[in-house]
């Protein structure tokens, strides 16, 4: 009886299922990343290495879909800055350096909204009296002819404004119009004002 029993034992033994094998798992890919913050419409192109163009829309992600390999260098540029509906300016701070055995995620691409001063042309001015003003304040005495601006008033494109005469010189009438184009790349809403004699 001893015997059968031991026997049992060992045939009990023999029959256990080894345990199951660890799969390895696989590192993560190593691409760059990071996260884009105050982007308020279309336009923003980023760049790779100088290449491998990378759309980005409005939100706080953005990764590119190249793989890089180990120890290569990487470096994230803006190719091209936002235009729709409004006008931005991107910088990016830390986008650049070596990739080591961990996918980069900490590239930070900021947006600002461009800015621009306010001004245009006058013409028929022979003294004082022409008081411009921007937006119902900001007051500008016109005293000579050529290109003016309202100094120390930068509005972000998109922005409302109105330009208006608040005071005329005496024994003139003065009359204002809108023109399209801009006497430089700073300066938007470009209006033109003419003075002359009362008849």
């Amino acid at each position: 009886m001893a015997a059968m029993i031991a026997g049992l034992s060992g045939c009990g033994d023999s029959d256990k299922a080894p345990p199951p094998a660890v799969k390895p798992t696989s590192p993560a890919p190593l691409t760059v990343g990071g996260s884009v913050s105050g982007l308020t419409g279309s336009g923003l192109v980023l760049q790779l290495n100088g290449a491998n163009d990378l759309p980005v829309s409005v939100g706080d992600k953005f990764n590119f879909p190249t793989v890089l390999a180990k120890g290569s260098a990487y470096a994230v540029t803006v190719k091209a800055s936002p235009t729709a509906p409004i006008k931005q300016t991107c910088t990016v701070t830390q986008g650049s350096g070596n990739i080591a055995g961990a996918p980069i995620n900490n590239i930070a691409i900021t947006c600002t909204t461009n800015s621009f001063a306010v001004g245009g042309t006058a013409k028929g001015i022979s003294g004082k009296g022409l008081v411009l003003q921007l937006n119902g304040a900001n007051d500008l005495a016109i005293t000579k002819n050529g290109k003016f601006i309202f100094s120390g008033v930068r509005l972000p494109d998109g922005s409302d404004y109105n330009v208006a005469i608040k005071t005329t010189p005496a024994g003139k009438k003065c009359e204002m119009k809108s023109v399209s184009a801009a006497f430089d790349s700073d300066t938007l809403n470009i209006v033109a004002v003419t003075c002359s004699k009362k008849h």
